[in-house]
């Protein structure tokens, strides 16, 4: 003990410190328990694919998403007719400790087959929407609510989905209610926020969890998709990025937004990239008629080039006469010969037969898919690029 305190003493000391202790750390527990604030503000989702830390357990995670602006006939399907159109959905992947454990499915629209939402693991097919999903309004407010009982998820606080842990079969949907989910992998979902809302402090059966409402005043964003247009953009250049038209502002290559607009089949000049491939990834440039219609791609990798969209057009295998770093290349298909050079080395030159040849006479507009800001094309004086396509790719690259 100090000089000239006694032991009663000492321990009225040390009782009082501890208690300060006892209640700062109470203090520290109550306020680690609130709402973490910076998840509070609406986020944009920038990325095609993009992990985020988020407790899923212990907040409500809100989704800001527009309806999509394609036309459709009839329920939209994608490639093989089982997949749906990715146009118009949203998958999260929810992990524990940087692993994936499950993932729920929800679009934007309701199909006529009713394979609107699923919760996989824990239902077995998709569910139907109760309702038009945000009474058919182009911004909707998602909200996806999870307690250790079940799910629930609705749009504009109409309930659309729900589901009872408890009833589930599988053992990971059972025990879905007491992971500590802790990160979201966003997918498909670039040009869309999230935020975290609080969950009610009584999570009763899966069909009472809806009391949290979206706000009745629309967050004010930045960010709006721009609808299709054929508005010219400037000639900036000698060069400019190869812009992914694979996102969802571009409808997934759907939109002429993300095209260039050009007379490649009367072109002396094609078209100039320059790019770093790979034996894996495929570069691809959509090609396009005056219509706005896909008539067909040609796609290369360190391997091997093709030409696709009929029969006819599919070409050999070159393997070797690209390298692993930067190529310039060109591609051109005037009156129906394909050319390709390679750094000004011309390797390939094939004259399309009549049909393949009468399918390519009109190509009009071509875009770059699954290509990245890596790359760069070179801008010729007839190019009319698409509102997208600006210094940034519509915000995929750095100015």
């Amino acid at each position: 003990l100090p000089q000239g305190r006694t032991w009663q003493e000492g321990v009225r000391t040390g009782g009082m410190m501890y208690h300060l202790l006892a209640v700062a750390i109470l203090a520290t527990t109550v306020l680690s328990a609130e709402m973490d604030p910076s998840l509070k503000e609406w986020k944009l989702i920038e990325r095609g694919v993009e992990v985020v830390n988020f407790p899923l357990n212990k907040y409500i995670l809100q989704i800001k998403s527009f309806r999509s602006t394609i036309h459709h006939n009839g329920d939209p399907i994608y490639a093989n007719n089982t997949i749906v159109d990715k146009s118009t959905s949203m998958l999260v992947h929810y992990m524990v400790n940087k692993q994936k454990i499950g993932q729920f499915v929800w679009n934007t629209i309701p199909y006529v087959a009713g394979t609107d939402v699923i919760l996989f693991g824990c239902q077995s097919p998709y569910s139907r929407y109760i309702s038009q999903p945000c009474n058919g309004k182009f911004e909707q407010i998602w909200s996806w609510n999870f307690s250790k009982k079940g799910a629930t998820l609705t749009c504009d606080d109409d309930l659309q989905y729900s589901v009872d842990f408890k009833q589930a079969r599988n053992p990971s949907c059972t025990n879905l209610g007491f992971l500590e989910i802790d990160q979201l992998r966003f997918t498909n979902m670039a040009g869309f926020y999230y935020r975290a809302a609080p969950q009610p402090e009584s999570q009763e059966d899966p069909e009472n969890l809806v009391v949290t409402k979206a706000p009745t005043t629309p967050p004010v964003t930045t960010h709006t998709p721009v609808p299709p247009t054929t508005t010219p953009m400037p000639t900036w250049g000698t060069t400019k990025p190869t812009c992914n038209c694979w996102t969802r502002d571009c409808g997934f290559c759907s939109s002429l937004d993300c095209a260039v607009k050009y007379d490649l089949t009367n072109s002396d000049t094609g078209i100039t990239i320059t790019s770093v491939l790979n034996r894996k990834d495929w570069n691809v440039i959509k090609l396009y008629n005056g219509a706005g219609e896909v008539v067909g791609y040609f796609k290369w990798n360190l391997k091997s080039m093709f030409l696709e969209g009929c029969i006819f057009c599919r070409t050999g295998r070159m393997p070797g006469i690209l390298k692993g770093d930067y190529n310039e290349w060109n591609f051109s298909m005037k009156d129906g010969v394909i050319k390709i050079s390679v750094d000004g080395e011309s390797k390939v030159e094939k004259r399309l037969r009549k049909g393949c040849k009468t399918h390519y006479e009109d190509v009009q507009y071509f875009a770059f898919q699954r290509m990245g800001c890596d790359s760069t094309f070179k801008v010729d004086d007839d190019m009319e690029p698409g509102s997208l396509m600006d210094n940034t790719c519509n915000g995929q690259c750095e100015e």
